[in-house]
């Protein structure tokens, strides 16, 4: 039977890092301005979210029996079974608005997340449409 490799940390690691590198408010709205006396930095909101798994193998075929897979050879079934691994990782990132440096101090710019404030609307209007069918038919109005 195959023996399951051995993960290398270092390009592991190295792997998570570009991940994270690669989510950074430069990706989502570009560098700083800065013309004359005002500069204008922009913010973004960075989700990181992940997760993996290893696996495991079942013993010979007197010790595992129907849990061998239905590809499990000869082989397999003298010396036991076993494989796996997995990595699953994503990245997200948005803007969130833009900071404004001036003589004058500091104005925050937000964005307008149009999808949202529409998603929102939608589950307000869902909710006062359902409570005013609630009362209705407490109160026995039509």
């Amino acid at each position: 039977m195959s023996e399951i490799p051995a993960v290398d940390e270092k390009q592991f690691r190295k792997i998570l890092q570009e991940l994270g590198d690669s989510a950074h408010v430069r990706n989502v709205f570009g560098e700083a301005v800065i013309s004359g006396d005002r500069a204008l930095i922009p913010v973004a909101r960075i989700h990181h979210m992940g997760g993996g798994g290893y696996g495991g193998g079942a013993g010979t075929e007197s010790e595992c029996g129907p849990e061998c897979p239905p590809d499990c050879t000869e082989d397999h079934t003298q010396e036991g079974y076993g494989s796996g691994m997995g990595l699953g990782y994503s990245v997200t990132a948005e803007p969130v608005g833009v900071i404004e440096v001036t003589e004058d101090g500091l104005i925050w710019n937000p964005t307008i997340d149009w999808n949202r404030l529409a998603y929102i609307g939608a589950v307000v209007s869902g909710v006062i449409a359902v409570v005013a069918m609630i009362g209705s038919a407490f109160t026995g109005d039509d």
